[in-house]
């Protein structure tokens, strides 16, 4: 494992439930690369309020999102909730999953983080050829 190999460094190894083993305002900085994205909404809630709640005062909170870019491969009707700020979201497979994917307008991550302030967002652009994720900065209030 991990561990071994770097020294002082804990690793944590979760399910999809939302529940983290680590104390209240545990954390200063907590990323989360495209964890959402595999996510129902109602995880994208539960997730929110459990990295919220082991974030410190003033925390800050890298996540990487599926934003406009990727709407190109969504279809007519996926594009219009899209565009109405709801979040859309493929499952065919098991959540959690890399094929299960959600798709962020901008209007619903500023909804969701309401409580934060939003530091940065970068939309998803194109890198040699393939989309790369909108990143989003917050501080928790």
């Amino acid at each position: 494992m991990e561990q071994k190999n770097i020294a002082d460094v804990h690793f944590n190894l979760n399910g999809l439930q939302a529940d983290l083993p680590y104390e209240d305002s545990f954390f200063d900085f907590i990323y989360g690369i495209s964890i959402f994205t595999h996510l129902s909404e109602q995880l994208h809630y539960e997730w929110k309020n459990e990295l919220t709640r082991v974030l410190k005062k003033d925390g800050i909170l890298l996540l990487s999102l599926q934003g406009n870019l990727f709407k190109t491969i969504l279809t007519d009707t996926e594009i219009r909730d899209f565009e109405n700020g709801n979040l859309v979201v493929r499952g065919n497979v098991k959540e959690g999953h890399r094929t299960y994917s959600a798709f962020h307008p901008e209007d619903f991550v500023k909804k969701l983080f309401s409580d934060y302030e939003i530091l940065e967002h970068t939309d998803s652009f194109i890198n040699n050829g393939k989309p790369e994720q909108d990143i989003w900065i917050l501080k928790k209030k």
